[in-house]
């Protein structure tokens, strides 16, 4: 079942299909900021990316001589999600390998989710298991999109700025697979202004950010989200063009490249687990006023 978290300042809802944020919002009556979906743009909001993130060339890869399909961004999105805990302002949710997934992904794995409401926003906190004997290769990142307008004005008043400075290039997607061409995004500053042709070429990916805070701001100030991560290997920014929401996205993984070999050990992003291991990684969203920064 979905499970909503309250406490004096803040409110938020997770799903139990895919443990997946739908709502959060700020006490009494504040307005929503997690996009809520719309089938004529993306009728996800804030979906969890696991064993894979973005796509695989052909929709497939190999593993000890055995061919695997997987959708794009793995499965966990779609399945549903156990609530093994909750309080009033925080749940945990998870999920596990079964059937299904060992067609897909041939490891033993349990994926926690933990979420935590503050005074300003929500924690949002993994754990990947890996319940086998043997190494675990998996990737896992987030998704979650954010309701533009959210403090007045129109796209255009709006902004991704980095906590640092930044001399990065974004790289190219073609069918879910990352190109062998780039383009610069910056030039040793921290700002990505929003427009309506600004996704047109798709997401943009960066490689290895400085920053490990991401924030969306309004040039009319107002509030501003602050997206803070543990640190991440990529991270992409997205949205439909014309559509009324921004995706900022911590991934430890990144799709598969277009001349791939789809050797899943050596697949770009992919990480190892050692056999009744964890690994712990997650992000938090804040919500405040806009100072300078």
């Amino acid at each position: 079942m979905d499970v909503t978290l309250t406490n004096t300042r803040m409110t938020a809802r997770i799903a139990e299909v895919g443990a997946e944020i739908k709502s959060l919002r700020e006490l009494p009556g504040g307005v929503e900021y997690i996009w809520q979906g719309d089938e004529a743009y993306w009728t996800g909001s804030a979906p969890i990316l696991f064993p894979i993130v973005g796509g695989l060339k052909g929709g497939q890869y190999r593993l000890a001589g055995a061919t695997y399909t997987m959708p794009q961004h793995g499965f966990v999105r779609k399945k549903p999600w156990s609530l093994a805990h909750s309080t009033e302002d925080s749940a945990t949710f998870q999920t596990a390998s079964d059937e299904t997934t060992r067609g897909m992904y041939p490891f033993e794995f349990v994926l926690k989710a933990h979420f935590k409401l503050t005074d300003t926003g929500l924690q949002v906190r993994y754990e990947v298991v890996n319940a086998g004997t043997g190494v675990m290769y998996f990737s896992i990142g987030s998704h979650p999109a954010f309701n533009v307008p959210f403090a007045g004005g129109h796209l255009e008043n709006y902004y991704f700025h980095f906590s640092e400075p930044e001399n990065l290039e974004r790289y190219f997607f073609s069918e879910g697979m990352h190109l062998n061409e780039t383009e610069p995004v910056f030039n040793n500053s921290r700002q990505i202004f929003l427009t309506q042709t600004l996704f047109d070429r798709g997401a943009i990916i960066l490689k290895h950010p400085a920053s490990k805070d991401v924030y969306l701001m309004c040039s009319r100030a107002g509030k501003r989200i602050r997206l803070a991560t543990d640190g991440m290997s990529c991270l992409g920014l997205w949205s439909k063009p014309g559509a009324p929401f921004a995706c900022i996205e911590p991934w430890e993984g990144i799709a598969d490249n277009v001349d791939t070999d789809q050797e899943f050990t050596t697949k770009e992003g992919i990480m190892t687990l050692d056999g009744g291991a964890a690994y712990t990684t997650g992000y938090q969203i804040e919500i405040t006023d806009a100072p300078d920064i």
